[in-house]
């Protein structure tokens, strides 16, 4: 524990795993040239610089973007783990014995090997974070992927037109330019400034399809109180309705804790204790 406290923020946050690190610096690289060309680009062209308007767009864009970056941060520094529980000796009912990390894991945890730990309630490994999905950092995980959601819609809107002034018609030459804008560059299609619009709005349009999968995925399994492993399996052990099911994940302030990821929200248990559903209750007893 003193080792991992002793560490410096880039050793927390860098991903440890070749193929995370490289997730993680696309992340971040994105969403600095998309904010950027947005912020450089396409307000200037479109409002008078500190007008009403212009502020408000800034304002608008800075809320996102700095709950994007706290939210990831979050997802990262916060332990998914058990150790600090305090985990027993002894095998509970429902619980299994993990050989890797040689400990007594509880229900819904299940073992990391690319973060070799057992992670509470785990989801899934986000390869962007470098980190895995569970109990103690979901919120942050689901508040990550809403704002980059709405991000991406903001940032498709917003430089549509914008586009459509440097790029003209759409047509196969810019639909080509967005699957290979290299090579539509070095054949001379484009400029290297229409090559580069191209290239945001490609990275924006595959953003947008990419984070509204990722969301529809997770509300609908937090929807039916279930993790990814969970509905796999087809199993619903644990829905307690969709209400609760949502505090489960968000906390008792799931009403403010949308607003900036250090608002206290506290979740019900501890990560090891899971009240089991009606249905499955019931069909128990019969």
């Amino acid at each position: 524990m003193e080792a991992v406290e002793n560490k410096s923020f880039f050793q927390r946050v860098f991903p440890k795993r070749g193929n995370d690190a490289a997730a993680f610096m696309f992340m971040i690289i994105m969403m600095w040239f998309i904010a950027g060309f947005e912020f450089f680009a396409v307000l200037p062209n479109y409002h008078e610089v500190y007008s009403p308007i212009w502020w408000f767009h800034v304002c608008l864009a800075l809320f996102m973007f700095v709950n994007v970056f706290a939210n990831f941060f979050r997802v990262i520094l916060v332990d998914t783990s058990g150790r600090r529980l305090g985990l027993p000796a002894v095998l509970k009912p429902g619980w299994k014995y993990c050989p890797f990390c040689q400990i007594n894991s509880p229900p819904r945890s299940h073992h990391c090997h690319a973060c070799d730990v057992c992670v509470l309630k785990r989801d899934h490994h986000c390869i962007f974070a470098g980190q895995c999905v569970g109990y103690a950092n979901y919120r942050y995980y689901m508040f990550l992927v809403i704002y980059l959601w709405l991000g991406a819609i903001y940032a498709n809107y917003y430089h549509w037109e914008y586009a459509k002034e440097q790029l003209g018609p759409f047509g196969f030459t810019t639909i080509f330019t967005m699957f290979v804008p290299f090579l539509t560059w070095l054949f001379g299609y484009c400029t290297i400034y229409q090559f580069f619009v191209t290239l945001m709005v490609g990275l924006s349009m595959f953003s947008l399809v990419l984070f509204s999968g990722l969301l529809f995925f997770q509300l609908r399994i937090i929807f039916r109180g279930q993790t990814s492993y969970e509905r796999k399996k087809n199993r619903r052990l644990y829905d307690q309705g969709w209400k609760q099911n949502f505090v489960e994940v968000f906390g008792q302030k799931w009403y403010l804790s949308w607003i900036w990821p250090f608002i206290p929200s506290h979740l019900p248990g501890d990560g090891t204790n899971y009240k089991p559903s009606e249905s499955f209750e019931t069909q128990k007893d019969m």
